[in-house]
């Protein structure tokens, strides 16, 4: 064809001029190269958003009323335990609306994507910080970890904005029953309060609000789901927060359910038996919360019956088990038969099991201790019980009008004591060894015969080896006082116990130890007045006095101011014309049971010329002794006064004997002291006439380490009364030896300086005693050395 190209000539020819060379088009067969890359870096760019559409975190907000614990990048937010998303930002919101106005804090969240089902209507969010209450302590992770975000879910529409709470919320989680008290008042209950059943727990108060009205406050518990099926629609709930205190004339009333109810409080519920056939509580269930389980009629009723009449008060007497209320009488009325009382009580319900045919029921007297305080004796008897586990329950009883004297049943040593007279025990009383308490007075019964009193102790068993056959046993009960006007009134008590209960003390002697075995149970024993009397050996004597006025069972028999014996027994003598006191002599005192041996009553004398003993105003009048030297002898008639001395004994006595002679006797008697520089050194032993009636013998006695000062010219004067001296340059002058002097009369005497003094003289020797001093006398101050040591006189 004309129209055909020619081949193109592929030689040098083809070449352009000057040897350039010609571009060849060529049509292309695929996708370039270049655009390779761009198309990777767009699917890992859909990969990256897929990946953060699907497991990317989430992002939330949550307004709270304060920011306190919140930090940006460190605060998490945790759901059971586990974190789930963390506060990346934190920032003022003034006048929130979701808070009526006020400012809050705004935290932006992000949540892990498999955290993204919690957000949604009706999850909660809150700060969790420590605290420590009574209920128990929380977050306590906390003040390592710093406070964190808690969630707790709810089920609704997705949402993303949300508003936190200002505590926990109330609910809590697990499976339980639900239920609500109605009560006109809170009391000391809070949210984590515990909830008993028979003392343990089983669930706790979930929450509580005011009604619509604001009458009354609905409380919600939540009971555990393995105790929901003790909760019936008959159960009664009762507040046992705290201390319930309720008084008045008949009495006071003092409960408490446990330690924790007493900060935290608590509830407590029971079913009575007519109930225990009703329906379950179910969730929502409503109920009554009572005062206490008096009020809310949950006791369980147990009928007493007394042989007799009995003071108890309805609402008011209480009844006690180990000084622990366990029941309160509910009622009373007179038997049948008009013989007896019928007293119904509520007993609380934890004593269900050990109401059986071993418990025992008794009427207790209003005691007075340290432990029980004034409520046990303000209101009035009370019940005990001794609570025993049997073979069968028991609701009915037979109560008696006193507590019963023993009890075998407690362990321990059981003895049994005697006593003429046992004084201020009372049932409870504590026995003592080297005053540690060691057992108890159990309870105390007359003798069959009448003649004394059976008290029955008990011994703790890691006690009971103490207890040996030689031990002796005495009454501690009240105070053991002692006086004198030198060295004032000395007051002893065991202790405060013994001194309102009254109490019984132990002991052995040395010459006892290790000639008996080990007390057994039911070994009898004296029970003696005092401990000397039961470590004192000694014998029995007695003593017939014309008047035991003033005396009493356990006075005491002295020699010289030592007591060598008491008073165990007075009685009358069968013609009533005189009275027998007998006494035992202690062991060193047994030298007085002889004959010739002189007993009289000391008793206090006041009088112008006599003033004595005034001491046995305080501790009482007691039988002074003489001993005898005799043959032995158990029997004595007591002088009706104090026997006085024989003249001629005094001269015998250690010391110096002098006479003095007196135109008159004055006001000196019988003991009135002897005075040198206003030291009493002696003192008047008696009077007579002498051999011509023409002067008055007075013999004086001067202490032995005080007989160098008595010189061949010394002078002696009367020291008895005042002296006055008035003039009108010289004033009034008034001058006396001492007080003792003024009242019982009083001699002095001074010795001049040497070489004036003279030589020491010998008992016998006479003395002028003039009417008064005369002024040189005072001024004279010899040296004399004194026998032996000269203790400082009081």
């Amino acid at each position: 064809m004309a129209d055909e190209l020619p081949p193109q000539d592929t030689s040098d020819a083809s070449r352009l001029d000057g040897g350039a060379q010609r571009g060849v088009v060529r049509a292309s067969r695929g996708l370039p190269l270049v655009w390779i890359l761009p198309l990777i870096a767009g699917l890992i760019a859909l990969w990256l958003l897929y990946q953060d559409l699907s497991e990317g975190d989430v992002k939330a907000t949550i307004l709270f009323h304060s920011g306190d614990g919140l930090v940006k990048g460190k605060t998490v937010v945790k759901y059971s335990g586990v974190d789930i998303g963390m506060v990346q930002d934190v920032r003022l919101v003034p006048n929130a609306k979701e808070l009526n106005g006020a400012d809050g804090v705004l935290a932006e969240v992000s949540l892990n994507r498999s955290a993204e089902y919690l957000l949604v209507e009706g999850t909660e969010f809150w700060v969790v910080k420590p605290e420590l209450s009574i209920t128990g302590i929380s977050g306590l992770e906390t003040l390592l970890s710093g406070n964190y975000i808690a969630v707790e879910s709810g089920s609704g529409k997705r949402k993303r904005n949300f508003v936190a709470l200002d505590q926990p919320p109330a609910f809590i989680r697990g499976d339980g029953l639900r239920v609500v008290l109605q009560s006109r008042r809170l009391g000391s209950l809070s949210r984590g309060s515990p909830v008993y059943y028979r003392q343990l727990r089983v669930g706790q108060v979930a929450d509580y609000r005011l009604d619509r009205n604001g009458t009354e406050v609905s409380i919600e518990l939540f009971i555990r789901r393995e105790y929901a099926y003790l909760v019936h629609r008959g159960s009664r709930f009762w507040n046992s927060s705290g201390i319930s205190i309720e008084g008045g004339i008949s009495g006071i009333s003092v409960n408490l359910e446990s330690l924790a109810a007493l900060f935290a409080g608590g509830v407590s519920f029971y079913t009575p038996e007519n109930q225990r056939q009703s329906p379950l509580a179910v969730n929502g269930s409503e109920f009554e919360l009572y005062k206490n389980f008096a009020a809310a009629d949950a006791g369980i009723p147990v009928t007493l019956n007394f042989d007799q009449g009995v003071n108890v008060t309805p609402d008011s007497t209480k009844v006690y088990y180990q000084g622990i209320q366990v029941g309160e009488v509910s009622g009373t009325k007179a038997n049948r038969r008009l013989n007896g009382m019928e007293v119904k009580v509520l007993m609380d319900p934890t004593t269900d099991e050990l109401l059986t045919e071993n418990t025992r029921f008794w009427l207790a007297p209003p005691t007075f201790d340290f432990t029980g305080g004034l409520n046990d004796l303000i209101q009035g008897n009370r019940i005990e019980v001794d609570l025993r586990k049997g073979q069968r329950s028991q609701r009915n009883f037979t109560a008696r009008t006193s507590a019963p004297p023993m009890d075998p049943r407690v362990p321990g040593l059981h003895l049994r004591l005697t006593s003429r007279n046992p004084g201020s025990l009372q049932r409870g009383a504590p026995v003592y060894f080297r005053r540690i308490e060691v057992g108890k007075v159990q309870g105390m019964e007359l003798r069959r015969d009448g003649e004394g009193v059976e008290v029955y102790v008990v011994i703790e068993p890691r006690y009971a080896h103490f207890v040996q056959e030689g031990v002796r046993f005495w009454n501690v009960s009240g105070l053991r006082a002692t006086a004198s006007l030198t060295e004032g009134v000395e007051v002893e008590a065991d202790s405060l116990m013994s001194l309102l209960r009254g109490g019984v003390a132990f002991g052995i002697r040395r010459e006892d130890l290790g000639k008996g075995g080990q007390a057994k149970n039911g070994d009898q024993f004296p029970l003696f007045s005092s401990r000397e009397a039961a470590m004192e050996g000694g014998i029995q004597i007695q003593v017939s006095l014309v008047s035991a006025e003033g005396l009493r069972v356990g006075a005491p028999l002295r020699y010289r101011g030592v007591q060598v014996g008491e008073i165990t027994r007075l009685r009358l003598d069968r013609s009533l014309g005189e009275v027998w006191a007998r006494a035992k002599l202690y062991h060193r005192g047994e030298q007085f049971a002889r004959e010739g041996t002189r007993i009289w009553v000391v008793s206090p004398q006041i009088s112008i010329d006599k003033i004595a003993h005034l001491d046995t105003l305080i501790t009482g009048r007691y039988l002074a002794l003489e001993p005898g030297l005799g043959d032995p002898q158990t029997k004595f008639y007591a002088l009706e006064q104090a026997p006085e001395e024989d003249l001629a004994e005094t001269f015998t006595r250690p010391g110096l004997g002098i006479i003095l002679d007196a135109a008159r006797r004055g006001s000196l008697v019988a003991g009135s002291p002897v005075y040198y520089r206003q030291v009493k050194v002696g003192e008047v032993t008696g009077f007579s006439l002498g051999e011509y009636a023409d002067r008055v013998y007075i013999y004086v006695h001067i202490e032995p380490q005080y007989q160098p000062l008595v010189r061949e010219h010394t002078v002696f004067w009367n020291a008895s009364g005042v002296d006055v001296n008035f003039g009108l340059k010289s004033g009034l002058n008034i001058n006396t030896e001492s007080a003792q002097a003024l009242l019982q009369g009083g001699i002095a005497f001074a010795t001049p300086e040497a070489p004036f003094m003279g030589f020491e003289v010998e008992s016998g020797s006479h003395f002028p005693l003039y009417p008064k001093a005369e002024p040189k006398w005072y001024t004279w101050s010899p040296k004399i050395e004194l026998y032996g040591t000269v203790e400082p006189v009081k």
